[in-house]
C-alpha cells in the first residue's frame, strides 16, 4: 500500500515516516499543500495524510482542491487543535477521517487500516487465502499456522495479491503500489522480490501460489484451494502452539526493532528539540525582564506547538501537556499576568528536566544492549531449481535437435508448463517451419549434420524479421571455446548437455522476461511512458489505413511544452522531467484505449480513431483543464505553470497520410 505523507514539521514527519514503514507502507513525503498536490496529480496513492497547518496550500484548502478533481483517495486530517468546527470543517471538505495532535501512535495505525480497508473490497481484517493468513494489524503472516519471516518488500506484495486476488498486476503497476519517488527499483527489482517471496512460500509448502500469467504479470493461483485442502489434512498435532511461540517471537523482535528505531529517532531530532527549548527560554527571560518583543512571543508560540506536537509521540506525555498549556499563555495578546510569568518559568524548567530524562533513558538503552537486532531490509534472494507456474498464454518454443529421442525427452519437461514445444530433428527444413511457428523463443543444437546451431544461428541474426528472436543452444561441451564461439554468432543463452529440466526452464524464462523487458523499453519513451515515435507511428499508420478501408474518420491531436528547453535550462533537466512524467501520466489515465505518444521536444501526440475534428476537441478539453491546473515547483521554491499549444488535424479532410495530418496540424501552432 502506498501512502502520501504531508506534513511540514520534520521531526514529526520522521516519526510518522518511521511509524508507517515499520508496518510496511510505502511512504513519499511533502513539506507543504503545493507539492503534496503536486505528488497527488502524479501518482495513484492509497491514502494520503495531510496536516491542516500547512504552508503555501493549507490541508483544508487541498483537501477540496482534490475532492472537486474528483480524487477519491482515502484522507486522514492532522490537526493541532480539538475544536469541534474545525473538525467539521475538514469534514465537509471531503476528508474520511481525523486526528487530533499529538497523535497516538496505535490509534494512527488502526485508523490507516480502517481507510485502506474502505477504499478496497470488504475484507475481514485478517487476509486468508486458503491456510495463508496476513494480519495487517501486527504484519504477521503465517501459512498452515506457523510464521513466516518475510522482507518488508516480500510482506507488501503478498498483501497487495491477496488483498486483490483474481487480479494479474503488471510489473509497472506493483512499482506503483509498492515503491516510492524516493526508493526507484531497479530493472530486475520486482522479478527479485517475487522470487523471494515464492521460495520462502515453497519451503512452508505453499508451492507455485504465485502465478506467472506470461506478457502480463503475476497473481495468486487460482487453484490453490485444493492444494490447501491437502495440507489441512497433513497438519500435525501441536503446530499450532509452536506457531503461536514463533508468532510471538516474531512479535518481540519487530517491537525490539522499532524501539530502536525511535531511540535513533531521538538521536537525530534531540538537537531540534533543545533549538524550540532555548526559544521558549529566551522568551521567559524577555518576559523576566519586561522585555519580550511581539515577534519573540510568536516564535515562542510557534516553538511551543511543534513541542506540543511531537514529544507525546517520544513517549513525553506530560512534556506535550506543558508545551500545549505555554502555546495557550503565550498566543493571546494581552500582558502576562505574575502567575502566567511564574507558570512559564516553572514549565519550561521542567520540560528541560524531561528532556534530559528522556537522553539519559535512550543513552542507557543503548549502552547496555547485547547487540542490535537486524534491521528490516531488502534481499535478493537467488532460487534454487525453477519457480515458472503454468501460463495463461501459451509460449511458444522451437528446438532443433538432429535426435528425435532427445527432442521426445524434451517435450514432457516443457509441455505440463504450458510451453508449447515444436521439435524438429530436420535442420535443413528451419526455414520452411521458422515462419509456421513463429516462435517466442528458438532453442539450437551446436552440432548437428548437414547444417550446424552456428551457422542457422548466424543467419537468424542476419535476417531483418527474425534477429530480435531469443536463442537458446544446447551443447554438450563445457569448454571455454565452444562457449566463447556460441555467443559470438548471436547466442543469448546456453545449456549443458544433458538437460537438466528445472535449469532449462529458469533459463526459457528469464530469457522471455528479459526479451519483453527489451522489447518495451524499445518501444517506449523512458520518461514519460508513452510509446514512442516509431512505435506509435506504426500504431497511427495502422488506424489511419483502417478508417480508410471503413469510410471512417480519425482525428491527430498534438500537445506541446513550450519552451520546455528554457525550463531545463532555468530550472535543470530534473524539473523539465517532473512535467513530461505528469503528461504522461494523465494521457495515460485520460485516454487508456488510444493511441498516447511522445516524440521528443516537449512534443505529445494522441490518436483518437472514428471522431471528427469537433468531437476529439471535446473529448480532450478535460486533460487541457487538468494541464492548465498543474503547478511546478522550480529549484529557488517559485511556483509556475506551464504554457503548451494543442493543435487537431482530421482525416481525410487534412490530410490521408499520418505525416501529411502531422503537418497541417505542426502548421497551426506556429
Amino acid at each position: 500500500m502506498r501512502i502520501l505523507l504531508i506534513e511540514d514539521d520534520e521531526a514529526l514527519a520522521d516519526m510518522l515516516f518511521q511509524c508507517l514503514t515499520s508496518q510496511h507502507y510505502a511512504v513519499d513525503m511533502a513539506s507543504d499543500g503545493q507539492m503534496g498536490w503536486e505528488y497527488a496529480q502524479g501518482t495513484p496513492y492509497d491514502l494520503i495524510l495531510i496536516d491542516v497547518g500547512l504552508p503555501k496550500l493549507d490541508g483544508i484548502t487541498l483537501c477540496k482542491r482534490l475532492r472537486s478533481q474528483g480524487c477519491s483517495t482515502p484522507i486522514l486530517l492532522m490537526t493541532a487543535t480539538d475544536a469541534t468546527s474545525d473538525r467539521i470543517q475538514g469534514l465537509d471538505a471531503g476528508a474520511d477521517d481525523y486526528l487530533i495532535k499529538p497523535l497516538n501512535l496505535d490509534e494512527l495505525q488502526a485508523r490507516v487500516r480502517a481507510l485502506l480497508r474502505r477504499g478496497n473490497i470488504p475484507t475481514t481484517p485478517i487476509l486468508q487465502v486458503g491456510e495463508l493468513q496476513l494480519d495487517p494489524s501486527s504484519c504477521k503472516v503465517t501459512f498452515a499456522r506457523k510464521p513466516l519471516s518475510l522482507t518488508p518488500k516480500e510482506y507488501n506484495l503478498l498483501e497487495l495479491f491477496m488483498r486483490n486476488p483474481s487480479r494479474v498486476f503488471s510489473r509497472g503497476n506493483i512499482v506503483e503500489h509498492l515503491w516510492t519517488y524516493d526508493d526507484p527499483p531497479q530493472e530486475e527489482t520486482v522479478k527479485a522480490h517475487i522470487k523471494g517471496l515464492r521460495q520462502k512460500l515453497k519451503i512452508a509448502g505453499a508451492e507455485n501460489w504465485i502465478e506467472n500469467v506470461y506478457g502480463i504479470g503475476y497473481r495468486l493461483n487460482p487453484n490453490i484451494d485444493s492444494a490447501s485442502r491437502g495440507l489441512r489434512e497433513q497438519r500435525t498435532p501441536g503446530a499450532e502452539d509452536s506457531g503461536r511461540e514463533n508468532i510471538n517471537t516474531a512479535a518481540a523482535s519487530t517491537e525490539q526493532k522499532f524501539n530502536q528505531a525511535m531511540d535513533k529517532m531521538w538521536q537525530k531530532y534531540e538537537g531540534l528539540m533543545r533549538q524550540r527549548l532555548e526559544v521558549l527560554q529566551q522568551a521567559a527571560t524577555a518576559v523576566k525582564t519586561k522585555n519580550l518583543s511581539q515577534e519573540l512571543r510568536q516564535e515562542a508560540t510557534k516553538a511551543a506547538h511543534k513541542l506540543a506536537g511531537v514529544l507525546g509521540m517520544f513517549e513525553l506525555e506530560t512534556g506535550t501537556k506543558i508545551a500545549a498549556d505555554m502555546e495557550r499563555i503565550l498566543s493571546g495578546n494581552d500582558n502576562l499576568t505574575s502567575t502566567q510569568k511564574r507558570q512559564v518559568r516553572s514549565q519550561i524548567e521542567t520540560l528541560s528536566n524531561l528532556l534530559n530524562q528522556k537522553q539519559l533513558e535512550v543513552a542507557q538503552r543503548n549502552d547496555n544492549k547485547i547487540g542490535e537486532a537486524e534491521p528490516l531490509s531488502i534481499h535478493s534472494q537467488a532460487e534454487p531449481g525453477n519457480e515458472l507456474n503454468k501460463e495463461v498464454n501459451t509460449v511458444s518454443v522451437l528446438v532443433v535437435d538432429d535426435d528425435p529421442a532427445f527432442l521426445g525427452a524434451l517435450r514432457p519437461i516443457l509441455e505440463p508448463w504450458g510451453i508449447r514445444m515444436t521439435g524438429l530433428d530436420e535442420p535443413l527444413r528451419f526455414w520452411e517451419v521458422l515462419p509456421q511457428v513463429s516462435p517466442d523463443l528458438l532453442i539450437l543444437d551446436v552440432e548437428m549434420p548437414q547444417v550446424s546451431g552456428v551457422e542457422l544461428c548466424q543467419n537468424v541474426r542476419k535476417d531483418a524479421n527474425w534477429q530480435e528472436l531469443p536463442i537458446l543452444f544446447l551443447t554438450a561441451h563445457r569448454e571455454l571455446e565452444t562457449i566463447q564461439q556460441v555467443f559470438a554468432v548471436g547466442a543469448d543463452d546456453y545449456v549443458v548437455k544433458p538437460v537438466v529440466g528445472t535449469e532449462l526452464l529458469t533459463r526459457i524464462t528469464n530469457r522471455l522476461e528479459r526479451n519483453r523487458l527489451l522489447k518495451n523499453l524499445a518501444t517506449k519513451e523512458p520518461i514519460t511512458g508513452l510509446s514512442n515515435q516509431r512505435k506509435s507511428s506504426q500504431n497511427l499508420e495502422n488506424l489511419i489505413e483502417q478508417a480508410g478501408k471503413n469510410n471512417g474518420s480519425f482525428c491527430l491531436a498534438i500537445l506541446v511544452v513550450n519552451r520546455l528547453r528554457q525550463i531545463n535550462i532555468q530550472c535543470g533537466h530534473a524539473v523539465g522531467d517532473r512535467i513530461l512524467q505528469q503528461w504522461g501520466n494523465l494521457l495515460k489515465k485520460t485516454f487508456p484505449a488510444e493511441v498516447t505518444a511522445y516524440w521528443g521536444n516537449g512534443e505529445f501526440v494522441l490518436g483518437m480513431p472514428g471522431m471528427s475534428k469537433l468531437e476529439a476537441g471535446d473529448r480532450i478539453s478535460d486533460l487541457l483543464t487538468a494541464l492548465r491546473t498543474q503547478v511546478f515547483t522550480a529549484p529557488d521554491e517559485t511556483r509556475f505553470q506551464v504554457d503548451f499549444g494543442v493543435a487537431l488535424a482530421e482525416y481525410p479532410t487534412d490530410g490521408i497520410t499520418l505525416q501529411s495530418l502531422y503537418q497541417i496540424a505542426s502548421s497551426t501552432l506556429l
